[in-house]
């Protein structure tokens, strides 16, 4: 059997897939099978045991980071899960210091609005947010523009590994190395990364790596995670830790004693279901290799976006797979009512105003179900 027939055979596992066909692991992957099953395994612990079921639960958590870990390069320990990256977001600004003259946040016009939102409040605390536009049309991030904004003022890079619109992916190298040598912290948005492009956060040597689980990674709302250095994570100090982000939980002390490393971002009572119904997806790609996925995925988006092009359309991607995420956004023109047209056909995609249409085949796709969108586009341009 060929790694390609390896995968495919896990078709069976995404019960989505033989409802319709499904490009959209861009926006929410594919539920695993297991899900209901490991639910279901959540529940009867609490109807079985009540509270001692706390002694399974917590643990459980911690074991489902560690698979999101395993997935980026992270070392044991180091990864913490959270309701969403917003939540995560906020208390990393509560935990940094934007009083002296090191108060700003470093940031791209192309990275996720949610994320710039918060970026743009945080002169309420004494901080002052950079934002460098992108290229003129759109695609890429101007990275020359971003490292020049890097100074000794400059106390947080933000960006993101893959943007969202079009799936460019940006060398966070330089970034990397110019916001360190100034003293300044990097926290990269893997949002579109996880699950798609191998990625080695301590090769890469960010101090903050965070994401979640709807997209590549299929696990589903209410899990978002945080990779965070451990010398890094040991320097900073949130506001909220709830009562899981403690050196000692049980003990109910009033005196604030922070956890060891990541897990002083565990904030209060954590999201048990959700870790569960994520954990099936996350050792699927575990077992399976993201090395043998990005292989898979290339091979898909390559012809797709190439058939694209040949067909006339507008490709807002990178043409060049090694520059490009997991998806390809395509403007057929039109791409608002041909959008439309493509649900009614069961064609699950996406549209983001402005770009086009995103198309993302994902390691349980056939090479047919990626190019066969294209043909349903050009059908309904024409009428048919």
């Amino acid at each position: 059997m060929s790694a390609h027939e390896h995968l495919l055979a896990r078709r069976a596992d995404y019960p989505v897939l033989a409802r319709s066909t499904y490009l959209a692991s861009h926006t929410l992957g594919a539920m695993h099978r297991q899900t209901p099953e490991r639910l279901a395994d959540y529940t009867r612990l609490w109807a079985e045991q009540g509270v001692v079921a706390w002694e399974t639960w917590a643990p459980e958590v911690q074991r489902t980071a560690d698979l999101v870990g395993r997935l980026v390069g992270a070392p044991a320990g180091t990864v913490v899960m959270r309701q969403n990256v917003a939540d995560l977001l906020g208390d990393v600004v509560a935990s940094l210091d934007w009083q002296g003259r090191r108060n700003r946040v470093v940031t791209g016009a192309l990275d996720w609005p949610g994320s710039l939102n918060t970026w743009s409040q945080v002169h309420r605390l004494g901080g002052e947010a950079v934002v460098v536009p992108g290229s003129e049309d759109g695609v890429h991030a101007d990275l020359d523009a971003t490292v020049a904004a890097v100074d000794d003022r400059t106390l947080l890079v933000s960006v993101s590994h893959v943007l969202f619109r079009t799936a460019t992916v940006v060398d966070l190298a330089p970034l990397v190395e110019r916001a360190h040598a100034v003293g300044a912290l990097v926290l990269v948005d893997g949002y579109q990364a996880a699950g798609t492009l191998p990625v080695d956060v301590v090769d890469l040597g960010v101090d903050l790596y965070v994401g979640g689980s709807v997209k590549y990674l299929s696990g589903g709302p209410g899990n978002g995670w945080m990779y965070a250095a451990p010398h890094v994570a040991a320097q900073l100090r949130p506001v909220t830790t709830g009562w899981f982000g403690v050196a000692r939980p049980f003990d109910f002390d009033p005196e604030l004693h922070y956890a060891e490393g990541v897990a002083r971002f565990a904030g209060g009572t954590p999201g048990v279901p959700a870790a569960y119904a994520a954990a099936p997806a996350y050792q699927a790609l575990v077992d399976v290799g993201v090395a043998a996925v990005r292989e898979r995925s290339v091979s898909l988006t390559q012809p797709l976006l190439e058939g694209a092009l040949e067909r006339g359309f507008t490709v807002r991607s990178p043409h060049d797979p090694a520059q490009r995420g997991g998806h390809v956004t395509i403007d057929p023109g039109d791409s608002t009512r041909v959008h439309d047209a493509l649900h009614a056909r069961g064609f699950v995609v996406d549209h983001r105003p402005g770009v086009g249409i995103r198309v993302s085949p994902h390691f349980y796709n056939t090479a047919d179900e990626a190019l066969a969108v294209l043909d349903a586009m050009s059908a309904v341009l024409a009428g048919r």
